[in-house]
Formats: structure tokens, C-alpha cells, sequence
């Protein structure tokens, strides 16, 4: 078996239009070190249906009580996006097989009683046979260990979900909840202590938004759950030392600002129906439960209130990732100054009521969205097509075992600004060796910056601009696949494709 020696990257960026309407009206991007605050909003009308026609000029911002300028703008359907065929040597990120938008309940056996898990169970399959159609909606388990186990799990590239003789599996869950259980039937672990518990529990939900960070737009988490402090008293148990109580709220903001930038909405279910529960939950609730559901729906764009009713709540959730809006906009530097913000996000249109993240924490700290984003892209099972990208494969004219690619990037998906008399995009571009044992070899981060005068645009528009970027990387004989990952800095939209790679024997 040869060696693949060397990948070499040839972008097409074929910026051919000034991205349609996503484009329309947007001024210059903000200079490379503004922040950029992102929100996902639902919008309904007075009958609960979504509302897919409004244009940035339909919302207000108030950030803190200050009006904001909207910067970014861009409606996200779940309708697949229809792309020509892959040609000989072609790859798309864009399929028939792609997830266009998902929901994900998750069954929290890991923060309730032992006797109420039962309950539990049979609660959510009562609650899911009013659910018609479950294509787009996916069942884990949080287990009494701090497992994550997939009843119905989101579809890998290889992979399918499962289906039960061709009905909807809403309405036979039983037997897959009943064999789920069976098979993670225990004890919760005696020595784990409250405040381990609430760590593992958010661990659990970030692992789960980062599981949907390759479906595009709006995401969902239906968290079935008896909830988890927010705060412990000062006990045996909770002590620090000092005498102060166990705060989850730094924790809590951690994981609202993961999954904000993931664009996953979390929505509460408590587990409160007749019946359910134990003196044993209530003991182990720690303080204020309830606010720390209500915190996490609210700081992530969730309902305002929780209920306990399951059907409509996985009902509003999977219609709301149907279509909604994101829009972002750059507060002044000054913003950041480590506070709770309260945002207000209204719409001038009458009769269309919004749901969006009510505020945020501005923290100073300088993370980077962009390699959080692509770490995040680089890691997930399936590809990411909020950017559509197609290339083309051939072998190098130089022979040997040298492949080149020519990466195309769809116009419409990215965000085209004026700035002056000339128009500009700002994205980073990354590739990713997935090697046989398991490894990642990753290039570094390469910006592509274009600039075109209006002639020039228009010549694009027809002819398309090829870029020779320094992306470059050498792959060990045993690499499987490389990913190409696509970052628009300004919208903060991804696309990401794999390519399995064919040795030559």
C-alpha cells in the first residue's frame, strides 16, 4: 500500500451573488475584534403557527434597555436544500441523507428516585402517542450513571434511524423504552453526592448539543427531568470549607453559553404528574429547582415557563426548529463587562409573538467562537450543510499519490457585505485528517478574506474566484477520511464535508 503523501487544498469560492435576500440590506462587518451576540427567535401568530415572512427590519433589540442595530440576519428553514447530483469524483454536503432539523427528549433517570423511574417512563410513552409524525424527533437516556443511551438515536453518516414496520415509532415507543430500560436497569451509585450529580447532568445536555451541532439552524433538547439545584444549602454535604453554600449558578451560566452558540434550545419538562416522585427526590432537589429550569429555557431561548405536559411541550418544540430567525448584532465594547444583559426582542408586525433567550452573561473572557465552532464541527459524526459545499477530486498533475481538490462554497449560504464600493466575505477554512486508529491531524486555521468591486462580483457571478489558500496537510498512511470545515466569521453559519480517501495498492 502506497502512502498518501500530501493533500492539496484549491478553493472555489464561487461568491457568484451578493447572497440574495440574506444579504440585502447588511452594512460592512464589524472589525475583527467586536463580539458578536447571536439570537435564535421563533416567531408565531396569534394561532401558534409560525410566521416564516419577517425581514430584519421587523425586529427591535434592546440590550439592557439600549437599542441595538441588527447585523445579521438570516431565516433557516428545515426544507432540504436541493443541490444537482454529485458528479464523477464529486461530494456534496448536501443529500437526501442529511438531518435538516432535529428534537432530542431526554429521559433524566439519573436525577429522580428509583421507584418514580417507572413512572417516568410509562408518563413519557403516554405522552408520545399524540405525537403524529417523530422523522425529525430522537430518545436518549440520561442514566442513573451519567450515561448518555440512545433509545432512537440521530442518524451518523453510515446510518439510519430505526424504524417499526413503517408507522410512526411515536406511537410504539413502549417496546423501545421498555428494552432501553431493561438494559440500564441500576442503582444510582451510593457515593455520588448532590453537586457531582449537577455536574454530570450538564454534562450530559452539553454533550447532547454538541451531538446537534452539524444539523443546521434551531435545535431542541426536551429535557424530562425532577430538576436540579441551583444552589445547596449549607449542609454536611455541601460545605466548602468556609461554610458557604454549594452555587451551581456559574455552571449553569457555562453550559447556557455552550449551547447558545450550538443554537440548542433547551425545554423543561418537570416530572410532576400524581404519583410521581418520592420523599427521596425532594431531599436530593437542593434549592430553587425550578429556577434552574427556568434559567436554562429562558438563557437558551426555550419556553418562559415549564410544564409537566409532555405531548404539547414535544409538539412546540418540534415545530418551533421548523423556521425560525437568527439574528445577531455587536454591543459596544464596553458591554462586556461580566453582568446578567436582559435582552427584549419585539417585533414591529402585529399579532406575531416571539421566543427568544431573555439575556445572557457578558463575559470579558476572549474564547474563540471560531475554533470552538470548529472543534465542535471537527469532532461531529455527521456533516454540517448550513453551507452547502461541493468538490471535486482528482488526481495531481504532478502523479504519484498527491490528490487535489477544488472546494465549492455556495454563495447564498454565506454573508456578502458592502463596504464601500467594494463587497466582502470573512471566513475561516480548516481541513481534518481522520486517521485509523482514531486520530485527528488537523491543519491550521487559514483565513479567506475576498474583496470585489461591483464588475468584479458581477464577473464572479458567471466565472466564480479560485483560491489557492496555504492550507496544506500531510496524512499518515492509515488516514480514512478528510473533512473540510467552512466558518463564516460574521454569521457565524458552518459547513463541513468528508471525503473518504481511496489508496492506491
Amino acid at each position: 500500500m502506497q502512502h498518501i503523501k500530501a493533500l492539496r487544498l484549491a478553493v472555489l469560492l464561487a461568491a457568484a451573488c451578493a447572497a440574495g435576500e440574506r444579504a440585502a440590506g447588511q452594512t460592512a462587518g464589524a472589525d475583527a475584534s467586536a463580539r458578536l451576540v447571536q439570537l435564535s427567535v421563533v416567531a408565531l401568530d396569534s394561532h401558534g403557527q409560525p410566521v416564516g415572512d419577517l425581514t430584519a427590519g421587523d425586529f427591535e433589540i434592546a440590550d439592557a434597555g439600549k437599542p441595538q442595530k441588527v447585523a445579521i440576519f438570516r431565516h433557516s428553514e428545515s426544507k432540504l436544500t436541493q443541490a444537482a447530483p454529485p458528479g464523477a469524483g464529486e461530494f456534496s454536503n448536501r443529500g437526501a441523507a442529511n438531518v435538516q432539523h432535529a428534537t432530542v427528549i431526554l429521559l433524566d433517570l439519573l436525577n429522580q428516585s428509583f421507584g418514580a423511574r417507572g413512572q417516568a417512563s410509562s408518563y413519557l410513552v403516554e405522552g408520545l402517542k399524540s405525537v403524529e409524525s417523530g422523522d425529525a424527533l430522537y430518545l436518549y437516556l440520561l442514566t442513573a450513571d451519567a450515561k448518555l443511551y440512545p433509545v432512537r438515536g440521530i442518524p451518523g453518516p453510515e446510518s439510519a434511524p430505526p424504524a417499526l414496520d413503517g408507522d410512526a415509532w411515536t406511537r410504539n415507543a413502549k417496546a423501545l423504552v421498555d428494552g432501553a430500560l431493561a438494559k440500564v436497569f441500576q442503582l444510582r451509585p451510593t457515593a455520588t453526592d448532590v453537586g457531582t450529580r449537577v455536574r454530570q447532568t450538564y454534562g450530559v445536555l452539553e454533550s447532547v448539543g454538541r451531538m446537534l451541532a452539524g444539523i443546521p439552524g434551531r435545535k431542541s433538547i426536551v429535557w424530562i427531568t425532577r430538576g436540579v439545584p441551583i444552589a445547596l444549602a449549607v449542609s454536611a454535604e455541601s460545605k466548602t470549607g468556609t461554610g458557604e453554600p454549594l452555587d451551581f449558578a456559574p455552571v449553569l451560566r457555562r453550559l447556557c453559553l455552550i449551547l447558545g452558540r450550538l443554537n440548542v434550545a433547551v425545554y423543561p419538562v418537570m416530572q410532576t404528574p400524581p404519583g410521581m416522585g418520592g420523599a427521596d427526590d425532594v431531599s436530593s432537589a437542593g434549592v430553587s429547582s425550578e429556577e434552574a429550569l427556568r434559567q436554562i429555557a429562558e438563557w437558551t431561548g426555550g419556553p418562559a415557563k415549564a410544564t409537566n405536559a409532555i405531548s404539547s411541550t414535544v409538539r412546540q418544540a418540534m415545530n418551533d426548529v421548523r423556521t425560525s430567525y437568527q439574528i445577531g448584532y455587536y454591543p459596544p465594547a464596553a458591554n462586556w463587562d461580566g453582568k446578567f444583559h436582559n435582552l427584549r426582542v419585539a417585533c414591529t408586525r402585529k399579532g406575531v409573538r416571539l421566543q427568544a433567550k431573555t439575556g445572557y452573561y457578558a463575559l470579558p473572557d476572549k474564547a474563540s467562537d471560531e475554533q470552538d465552532a470548529l472543534n465542535v464541527a471537527a469532532a461531529t459524526a455527521f456533516d454540517a450543510s448550513e453551507i452547502g459545499l461541493r468538490c471535486a477530486t482528482s488526481p495531481s498533475p504532478a502523479g504519484g499519490t498527491v490528490m487535489s481538490f477544488r472546494l465549492g462554497i455556495d454563495p447564498a449560504d454565506i454573508r456578502i457585505a458592502q463596504q464601500g464600493d467594494r463587497y466582502a466575505s470573512h471566513l475561516d477554512l480548516q481541513m481534518v485528517g481522520y486517521l485509523a486508529g482514531g486520530e485527528t491531524q488537523a491543519s491550521r486555521v487559514s483565513p479567506l478574506d475576498p474583496s470585489w468591486s461591483a464588475e468584479e462580483l458581477a464577473k464572479a457571478k458567471t466565472e466564480g474566484v479560485a483560491w489557492n489558500p496555504p492550507i496544506g496537510i500531510n496524512v499518515r498512511e492509515n488516514a480514512e477520511k478528510v473533512r473540510f470545515l467552512v466558518f463564516d466569521r460574521d454569521s457565524h453559519a458552518l459547513g463541513t464535508l468528508t471525503i473518504p480517501l481511496k489508496k492506491a495498492q
